[in-house]
């Protein structure tokens, strides 16, 4: 497909540029249904046209004429596949329910915006009261004390579930009320506590980070930081492990097992272990910019990928990789290894003529909020379980199984 579109919505002209077609073309696409149009917010009444429906017109276009090739592309950063009323990628932000999340991630709360992604912000099913673990789910988190969250998560959930009544009831209030405890449950496991009563945020930062609030004067500005990186990690939409929660979510599984299928997901080299990567990168900063950039030198030479840069999606760099860089900047002005960090960043930039991501803002919260090994991931963990609960919910809500063809490209039989 010849024609890159980027912007959210288009004008006429610009649907008609990027179609080939006459603006009177762009109308009648309208009335038949294969266009949406809406109120641009403009003086003249112009209507603006929405990106996805170009580029599945362009698609059709392309199917037409290379019949196969188009559904090959859609699995590898290609055409949409599905619909989806969830996130929306723009050029240098992104939108929860058609709200910026760059925004959202400054003025709300992570409970807020679980409950926007599931569409539950007249419900809330975040009580005050927290679920509790029982006698025996707590002598098997005894026994895996010291284990990766991610591990713990993948032990215990199974186990919760079987405990759990309703685990597979299929109303909405069900839905959202199971969520909420399987997110606090992620909390407890990855704090090591086995209760709570406050926000998921200050539980994580409690015990991750043993000052208190009356004693640490910065206390407020760490919760906010680690309020944004659980909001800006929450969804992204179909990335690999949100697809593969949605694909375990068309078959009617349980909520617990649409996690346990997006942790499985996340636990890759590719995804969720990108933000240990780079924290162990940044934890190699010297503060000396020569041997820093021979360090980095040396391992472009032997092979290694720098963790934490460049986003296919992203030409102009991620969103929310610069979000919480510059977030960390604001709240740790004053501090000299925040400074040293930041300094290390902006040398792998310049070298690698590229721009840090979602890893490398979390690697940073995490060694700015010196947060224990392996919080990193616990952040991307709890906040992206928001995002595959709300695939799920709206996955189960569609009723459709996901179920891909293959092109075959092996022996054929004998005759």
């Amino acid at each position: 497909m010849a024609f890159s579109l980027k912007k959210p919505f288009l004008n006429a002209d610009e649907a008609a540029s990027a179609l080939g077609v006459e603006i009177q073309t762009i109308y009648a696409y309208v009335s038949r249904g294969l266009l949406h149009s809406e109120s641009g917010g403009n003086k003249d009444r112009s209507k603006r046209y929405r990106r996805e429906d170009i580029e599945q017109l362009l698609l059709r276009r392309e199917e037409r004429s290379q019949p196969g090739k188009t559904a090959k592309a859609a699995l590898s950063l290609g055409q949409p596949v599905l619909e989806s009323s969830i996130t929306l990628l723009g050029e240098n932000s992104l939108y929860y329910r058609g709200k910026d999340v760059l925004e959202l991630s400054e003025n709300e709360s992570f409970e807020d915006i679980a409950c926007l992604l599931w569409e539950a912000e007249d419900t809330n099913p975040f009580g005050s009261d927290w679920p509790i673990l029982s006698e025996e789910c707590n002598k098997i988190l005894k026994l895996l004390e010291g284990r990766p969250i991610l591990d713990i998560s993948r032990i215990l959930l199974p186990f919760l579930e079987y405990e759990d009544a309703k685990a597979f009831r299929k109303d909405p209030k069900t839905f959202k009320k199971t969520s909420s405890s399987i997110l606090r449950y992620l909390t407890l496991f990855s704090s090591g506590r086995t209760e709570s009563t406050g926000k998921i945020s200050e539980t994580l930062l409690s015990s991750w980070n043993p000052s208190r609030k009356k004693e640490d004067p910065n206390f407020l500005s760490k919760l906010k930081l680690l309020e944004a990186a659980l909001i800006l990690s929450a969804d992204h939409e179909l990335n690999v492990s949100s697809f593969t929660a949605r694909c375990v979510a068309s078959s009617e599984a349980s909520l617990y097992q649409v996690v346990l299928a997006g942790l499985a997901a996340l636990s890759g080299p590719k995804h969720g272990l990108l933000t240990e990567k780079a924290i162990l990168l940044l934890s190699q900063a010297t503060g000396n910019k020569k041997k820093d950039k021979q360090l980095l030198e040396e391992k472009l030479r032997s092979g290694e990928n720098i963790p934490g840069f460049g986003h296919p999606l992203y030409k102009k760099g991620d969103p929310r990789g610069r979000k919480l860089i510059q977030m960390t900047e604001r709240f740790f002005s004053d501090d000299p290894d925040v400074q040293l960090y930041l300094q290390f960043l902006k040398q792998i930039e310049e070298l690698l003529e590229d721009y840090p991501t979602i890893d490398a803002g979390l690697a940073l919260v995490s060694k700015a909020l010196k947060l224990p090994k392996g919080a990193g991931i616990g952040i991307f963990a709890i906040g992206r379980t928001a995002g595959w609960l709300a695939h799920a919910m709206e996955q189960y809500a569609s009723g459709n199984l996901i179920r891909p063809r293959a092109k075959y490209i092996g022996n054929l039989p004998q005759e």
